[in-house]
């Protein structure tokens, strides 16, 4: 492995958390008394305390101005209640600030209630376009309010990441972590909804875009990131950057090995302290997935890119200090 920058920490990310201030101690409450006893369970105690609840919202104010609303009892999102300076996906922000200057199109592919949609079109990061794909119903009346809260500066579509465009899906609307597109055959109709798939070709091609934008992709589908790939043949071949994840219970690294066998991309990790590493060989990642429970960003484009030539020029400043 290679390692090509390390960058100085940031404090652009700093938030304050309001709502309510008897219902967020309560999340609290039970956040300490059951990593004391079991170190584990939050889900299932937030499911128990939902009907008081009440699907509050609490709302995280970045110091730019921008606000992220999220609900009490999502698990996944009320760590800006429980953890304190919890940073969400740190080496993705320290990534995305480096390119604060860069102009570019922002996909946020899973963009679920709207996190990196609201930061990317926000001052910190350099006010860029973005569109919101997210397949959930449930998610998306959130994704719009959150949207709204920060003046509609993103664009937001409801629709299925996918190889093919306009075929009918089925997406399993459960919690975040096991929301996903599921197989129609023998599938109880609980808890799954309808929805149309959508290729990021397509999603370009409505966009008009002109030979000189650039396009950084954020992926991140529950297990459908290869056929969101091979629905972007074309924009592959352009100016654009991927940052996708690759889950650490995938032991055989599925998506990077595609990326690899298939693309013909670099690969590059990116850690929470904004260190990026070429990735050389796919057995590299037995290393670095250690954790079987949580997602880890990587991120590919064209060795010609013009992305690649910056990531290759960073890694020279870096590596003259």
């Amino acid at each position: 492995m290679r390692q090509y920058l390390k960058q100085q920490n940031q404090a652009a990310f700093d938030y304050e958390v309001s709502g309510s201030r008897l219902s967020m101690g309560l999340v609290r409450l039970l956040d300490t008394a059951i990593a004391r006893i079991t170190g584990r369970g939050m889900g299932l105690a937030m499911q128990v305390v939902k009907p008081l609840l009440s699907s509050q919202l609490s709302c995280v104010h970045f110091a730019d101005g921008s606000r992220l609303y999220f609900r009490l009892d999502d698990v996944y999102w009320n760590r800006f209640i429980r953890q304190p300076k919890f940073e969400y996906e740190p080496d993705i922000g320290k990534f995305l600030l480096q390119l604060k200057d860069i102009d570019y199109l922002f996909f946020d592919c899973g963009a679920n209630i709207g996190h990196w949609s609201v930061l990317v079109t926000s001052q910190m990061l350099g006010r860029k376009r973005a569109i919101a794909v997210e397949a959930s119903r449930e998610t998306i009346a959130l994704l719009q309010q959150n949207c709204e809260a920060n003046g509609q500066r993103f664009e937001i579509c409801r629709r299925a990441l996918c190889e093919y465009d306009g075929q009918r899906l089925l997406f399993s609307n459960g919690p975040h972590a096991n929301r996903h597109i599921v197989e129609p055959r023998g599938t109880n109709s609980t808890g799954v909804e309808p929805v149309i798939s959508v290729t990021i070709d397509a999603l370009a091609r409505q966009l008009d875009l002109t030979d000189s934008d650039r396009i950084i992709i954020k992926l991140d589908v529950e297990g459908a990131e290869i056929s969101a790939l091979k629905g972007a043949r074309q924009v592959l071949k352009r100016d654009t950057l991927v940052i996708y994840e690759d889950h650490g219970s995938d032991r055989s690294h599925a998506t990077t090995r595609y990326v690899f066998d298939e693309l013909r991309f670099p690969v590059f990790s990116i850690a929470a302290d904004g260190t990026i590493t070429e990735i050389e060989e796919l057995c590299a990642l037995d290393q670095l997935k250690m954790e079987p429970k949580i997602g880890y960003n990587f991120v590919t484009c064209h060795p010609l890119s013009g992305f690649h030539r910056w990531i290759v020029e960073i890694s020279g400043r870096a590596g003259s200090r």
